[in-house]
């Protein structure tokens, strides 16, 4: 069983991210293949012409509202996500790095239990990271088809017109060229595909490290109690179990403080996406449930539907998991708390104050401004439930 249990922790390794990493060319990795790289450059500029041209078109059509928030969702999503996938290929080895200091510690805890509590975070982790994935793809879809849907009903019907792109878009005058359309039309689908993959990656890759991470402590915990669980029956321990508690104080010591270090490496990495995916959250939220309240179409209302859903899942995942890691790490004080320390002597029980004094901290991820949690997630969502009665007003 033991195996079993170590075997499936390595399957089920940042699974659902490196699934979309790979499709975009973004999995980390120490030397990357001309086929990466071009696979990547293809995803790059296919979500910048959609960023750039869908944010242009919303500018320049303030005038109409609707047109304009319809362009300005799908166009800020991918402007995010341009930010994501160039920040993950510029810094490919030391996201590489971190992947494997993260691995090493993992496959490090060999017990039984610590590998069942490791492979049930994975497997939340994963499920997560597969919703994640698969509400951006229905919101991708919906785009997609909502033009071919209204342009199989206009030649039903005899209605003039002719199919729109998926999404509100400036382009050059060649490309909606009849010669060139499908072709176009493939592209903004790209477009949309590779988005999707990209912040599914990407989002998910935090979720999954923050899980992995709040696993660790969880073992870390185990491995405390472990130590002291069969000394239980004695009133007092002698200078032989003092020296082989202290003994294995040291390795849980060190296990706390690589986790801790690898937790620091990986929010530095993180902040300017976080920051930025944060700051434009509130815009999105508000955009799509304007979308929503605006539109007169119910084919265009289920679309925003759908691209709420992806949109909160998205803001839901950041605060779950940096909210995770705060609860974990703190777990372990928690823990230290309630064993039986003081049958310990003086040296051990220094060395317990020590782990207990750093564990006080929370360990969170931490950028400018705030830090992702769940109340910072219903305090968005408050935010933009005022934005939206305020925009009512004027509308």
């Amino acid at each position: 069983m033991h195996n079993s249990h170590e075997s499936a922790i390595g399957q089920s390794f940042y699974k659902i991210p490196r699934f979309s990493g790979r499709i975009v060319g973004i999995w980390p990795m120490y030397k990357r293949s001309w086929a990466t790289n071009l696979i990547c450059a293809f995803s790059f500029f296919v979500i910048l012409v959609g960023a750039c041209g869908e944010n242009l078109y919303g500018i320049a059509n303030l005038d109409n509202l609707i047109r304009a928030l319809e362009a300005f969702c799908p166009g800020s999503t991918k402007a995010v996500s341009v930010l994501k996938l160039s920040i993950f290929v510029i810094h490919h080895r030391e996201w590489h790095e971190l992947v494997e200091r993260l691995r090493v510690i993992l496959y490090s805890s060999r017990s039984y239990e610590a590998q069942k509590t490791l492979v049930s975070k994975s497997t939340i982790a994963n499920r997560l990271s597969l919703l994640l994935v698969s509400s951006g793809s229905i919101t991708n879809t919906a785009f997609n088809i909502q033009p071919l849907i209204m342009g199989l009903y206009r030649w039903a019907y005899g209605i003039p017109g002719q199919v729109d792109l998926p999404f509100n878009i400036i382009l050059p005058a060649f490309a909606t060229m009849p010669s060139f359309f499908p072709l176009t039309y493939l592209l903004l689908t790209a477009s949309g595909a590779c988005t999707v993959f990209t912040f599914s990656f990407v989002d998910g890759f935090f979720l999954c490290s923050c899980l992995y991470i709040s696993g660790i402590f969880r073992v870390i915990q185990l491995d405390i109690r472990s130590i002291f669980f069969p000394l239980d029956e004695l009133e007092i321990y002698t200078p032989s179990e003092n020296d082989q508690i202290r003994t294995q104080l040291v390795g849980i010591v060190e296990r706390h403080n690589a986790i801790i270090d690898l937790c620091t490496d990986i929010t530095r990495q993180f902040t300017v996406i976080v920051l930025m995916h944060f700051l434009s959250a509130a815009f999105v939220l508000c955009s799509t449930i304007l979308d929503i309240m605006l539109n007169t179409s119910s084919l265009s209302g289920l679309t925003y539907i759908f691209y709420s859903v992806a949109a909160l899942t998205q803001l839901f995942l950041y605060c779950f998991g940096s909210n995770h890691v705060s609860e974990s790490s703190l777990a372990v004080a928690g823990t230290l708390y309630d064993i039986e320390w003081y049958k310990c002597d003086v040296a051990t029980r220094k060395m317990i104050l020590m782990i207990l004094r750093r564990s006080q901290r929370a360990k969170s991820i931490q950028v400018p401004f705030f830090t992702p949690s769940l109340p910072a997630f219903s305090s968005i969502l408050s935010t933009t439930g005022s934005y939206i009665a305020l925009l009512k007003t004027f509308l």
